[in-house]
């Protein structure tokens, strides 16, 4: 009978890995800021009404491009311990974050649920398996990471923006605070980065109970 038959139609013209990858490729480029819908629309050669029929908001939108750029974690690439693992999860994350710098302040917020931060959580889990840890304190565990990795990500991105030291050093001048003119001033020799984001993650897992005294 004719109503039993599937319905046809036009094939979609686009995607939305299609969409998340052109609104990367923009925030790449340009800075997270220059990410709309009309923005994509526009790269993707498309009008921005027609793109509501893949993504219903500009939220919705930016959790589309972390869900895709989870995808570039190496899974199946760690092994050892709970705590090397975790670091390795950790610093494939930094990695990320360096290569998008817009990811961290994204990340700081709500987490896509899609198969790329499943599987991020998935394998996050299995390596805390016999950690003891209540289920509770192993979803906190690698939520603590992620904030622990996009925060040192803003920090370097903050360190490489250039600075102009006379207001600072005005303040210095009029000796009310000795204690941060001297670390300062100890302060110059540039510091190890991987040394003190290794050294961070391993004291909090250290801290929560996944590396045991």
């Amino acid at each position: 009978m004719a109503g039993n038959q599937p319905r046809t139609g036009p094939r979609p013209r686009h995607s939305r890995a299609k969409i998340a990858l052109a609104a990367i490729a923009l925030a790449d480029a340009e800075g997270i800021g220059a990410v709309s819908i009309r923005a994509v629309a526009a790269k993707i050669g498309a009008g921005a009404a027609s793109l509501y029929r893949y993504v219903q908001s500009h939220e919705e939108l930016t959790g589309l491009m972390v869900e895709q750029i989870s995808a570039e974690y190496e899974l199946e690439s760690l092994a050892g311990s709970a705590a090397q693992q975790l670091l390795g999860l950790a610093t494939q994350g930094l990695q990320i974050m360096r290569r998008h710098p817009w990811v961290p302040a994204l990340a700081m917020g709500k987490p896509p649920m899609g198969p790329n931060a499943l599987a991020y959580l998935e394998h996050g889990l299995a390596a805390l398996e016999g950690s003891g840890l209540e289920a509770g304190a192993k979803l906190h565990c690698l939520a603590m990471l992620n904030a622990i990795t996009a925060a040192f990500a803003l920090n370097e991105q903050s360190e490489q923006q250039p600075q102009d030291p006379a207001a600072l050093f005005a303040q210095l001048e009029t000796g009310r605070y000795p204690h941060l003119s001297a670390a300062l001033g100890q302060a110059a020799r540039p510091v190890d980065q991987q040394y003190a984001f290794e050294n961070a993650i391993m004291n909090y897992l250290r801290g929560a109970g996944v590396i045991p005294d």
